[in-house]
C-alpha cells in the first residue's frame, strides 16, 4: 500500500481507536510478549470506541459475549503489532525524525491542516496528542520497512503465472462481441405483389443515394426509417452476438467501424446499417497484463505476509493472561 493511502488511514484508525481510557480502576497484565508486557489500560485505550459502542448497544449475555470476542481481537492485534516492533528492532530497521515530519504533513496535507496547531486540535478531539501521534506515525512506517523487507521484496509474479491466471479467470466476466449499429428499415408487407416490392426497392435506393452522397445516416434514417427508432437516427444502441437477425448480424459484425452496408433483404423488409462501434468480446492480455499483475502480486503478498506473521508468533514467547 502506498504511503498516502495507508497514512490516511493512520489519522482515521489510530485518531479513533486511541482515545484516552477514562474510568480505569485496576491495571493489570494481560499479555506478555517476549520481555514485553501488554496492560490492560493499553487494551482498552485501543478499543474505547468499539467497547464502547458494544456497551450502548448490547445488553445481558450478547454483550458479554460481544465484549470478550472484541477485546480478544484488539489483544490480537496488539501482541502482533508488539512482535513486528520487536523484529524490526532486531532487524535494525531505521525510521528518522524527518521521514515521520514528511508523513505528518501528508497526512495534513490530506486532511486540510495547515499547522501543527490545526491537527493537534484535531487529535485532541480524539483524546490523542501530537506527540502520540508521531509515535503511531514512527510505528507503521517502521512496520511497513519491516514488511517490505522482508515480505514484499521475496514476491516475484511471473508471465506464466499472469497467462494462467488470465485464461482461468477472465472468462468470469466473459463477454460476447457486440456492435453499435444505426438502422434504416424499409418494411415489406407479407405476400406483397410484385408492384410493392418494387416500390420498397426502389425507397431503399433513394435512402441508399443519399447516404453515398454523404448525408448523415443519422438524417437519413430519420426520414426513410420505419423502424422504432427511426427518431433516434436510427440508433440501436450496442447489439451482442446472438441478438440479430442472422443475414444482419453476419453484415454487421463483418463490417468495420464507420461502415455501412449494401441494402439487406430479409422477411422483415430492407434493411442498411451502418456500425458505430465494435467490441471483441474478452479485453486482450496485453490490455491487463498489468492489472493481473498488481492482483496476483496483492494475494502473494497476503499470503507471504500471514505466513511470516505465524512465524514471529512460532518462534515468541507469547503468554496471554486476558480473562474473560
Amino acid at each position: 500500500m502506498g504511503r498516502n493511502g495507508w497514512l490516511l488511514g493512520v489519522l482515521l484508525v489510530w485518531g479513533t481507536t486511541a482515545a484516552a481510557g477514562q474510568g480505569v480502576l485496576i491495571d493489570k497484565v494481560v499479555a506478555v510478549v517476549n520481555d514485553e508486557v501488554i496492560t490492560l489500560s493499553q487494551l482498552q485505550k485501543e478499543g474505547k470506541p468499539i467497547i464502547q459502542r458494544i456497551r450502548e448497544e448490547l445488553s445481558g449475555d450478547a454483550r458479554a459475549m460481544q465484549m470478550q470476542i472484541t477485546q480478544r481481537q484488539i489483544l490480537e492485534a496488539l501482541i502482533l503489532r508488539r512482535l513486528q516492533l520487536q523484529e524490526a528492532k532486531r532487524e535494525r530497521v531505521a525510521v528518522e525524525q524527518p521521514e515521520v515530519t514528511a508523513a505528518i504533513e501528508q497526512i495534513k496535507k490530506q486532511n486540510g491542516f495547515v499547522t501543527d496547531a490545526e491537527l493537534a486540535a484535531a487529535l485532541l478531539r480524539e483524546n490523542l496528542t501530537l506527540e502520540e501521534f508521531k509515535v503511531k506515525i514512527w510505528e507503521e512506517l517502521v512496520v511497513d520497512r519491516l514488511l517490505t523487507r522482508k515480505v514484499r521484496t521475496s514476491v516475484v509474479v511471473s508471465e506464466d503465472e499472469i497467462t494462467a491466471y488470465y485464461q482461468t479467470h477472465m472468462g468470469e466476466s466473459r463477454q460476447l462481441p457486440s456492435v453499435r449499429i444505426r438502422h434504416i428499415l424499409i418494411r415489406l408487407p407479407e405476400d406483397s405483389s410484385a408492384a410493392e416490392l418494387a416500390r420498397v426497392k426502389a425507397r431503399a435506393a433513394e435512402a441508399f443515394g443519399e447516404l453515398k452522397a454523404g448525408v448523415s445516416f443519422a438524417e437519413v434514417a430519420a426520414r426513410f426509417s420505419e423502424g422504432a427508432t427511426a427518431r433516434e437516427g436510427g440508433d440501436l444502441g450496442l447489439i451482442r452476438k446472438g441478438d440479430l437477425d442472422a443475414a444482419l448480424e453476419a453484415v454487421a459484425f463483418s463490417l468495420a467501424p464507420g461502415a455501412t452496408s449494401d441494402v439487406i433483404q430479409t422477411v422483415a423488409g430492407l434493411h442498411i446499417i451502418k456500425v458505430e462501434e465494435r467490441t471483441f468480446g474478452d479485453t486482450p492480455i496485453a490490455e491487463v497484463r498489468a492489472q493481473v499483475r498488481q492482483r496476483l502480486f496483492g494475494e502473494k503478498v497476503t499470503q507471504r505476509m500471514n505466513a511470516y506473521f505465524a512465524e514471529l508468533k512460532q518462534k515468541a514467547y507469547i503468554d496471554v493472561r486476558l480473562t474473560p
